[in-house]
């Protein structure tokens, strides 16, 4: 199994708060089955010490294949419905040198 960085962006003018809770309540299996070591969204801009703006999406997956990661992205509400620009993702094998869990 190798570990994968993926960055996924939102398409312009979509709107992913519809679909959040969703998308938020399928991440646990995903992270319970070993698949998924880390997700969370990525931002346009910083205002007052707060990230703003969706720009999309940075995942860590596990995976034994590109084509895996990319089947765990599509099956995801954000791709079902048209939010993430999924054609047009970043997916690169990942070395992780060091890890530190969120506080």
């Amino acid at each position: 199994m190798v570990e994968w960085v993926v960055i996924v962006y939102d398409k312009p003018g979509s709107d992913r708060s519809q679909f959040r809770p969703q998308h938020l309540a399928a991440l646990p299996p995903l992270v319970e089955s070993g698949k998924l070591v880390q997700a969370g969204a990525i931002y346009k801009d910083v205002i007052d010490g707060k990230p703003t703006n969706f720009a999309g999406s940075h995942l860590t997956v596990v995976a034994d294949t590109k084509e895996e990661v990319i089947q765990i992205i599509k099956n995801d509400v954000f791709a079902k419905e048209g939010i993430w620009d999924v054609e047009n993702a970043i997916i690169y094998p990942f070395g992780c040198a060091y890890r530190v869990a969120k506080k």
